[in-house]
């Protein structure tokens, strides 16, 4: 039965479910530590509703371990598609 899971599941359908193009490299900002507040409006409620980041302090966001989560699953899938190339 797991094993049924894992092989229907799709990782990117996962990831990127109600997200926009450039939320999850503003994510990347955010996880980095270099941009805190890099996030919009639009983008934050987005991944806030997804559970990825969240916010502290005044207009800056941290990045959550569903967050962590979706930046390695993404790289693990990229990185397994490129070596198919």
């Amino acid at each position: 039965m797991i094993i049924r899971v894992l092989t229907r599941f799709d990782a990117q359908a996962w990831i990127a479910k109600d997200l926009k193009r450039g939320d999850l490299h503003a994510l990347i900002d955010v996880a980095s530590g270099l941009r805190p507040d890099g996030l919009t409006p639009d983008q934050a409620s987005r991944l806030q509703a997804r559970g990825m980041a969240r916010p502290y302090g005044k207009g800056n966001f941290r990045f959550t371990m569903r967050g962590r989560v979706a930046l390695f699953v993404r790289q693990k899938v990229r990185r397994r598609s490129g070596s198919l190339a």
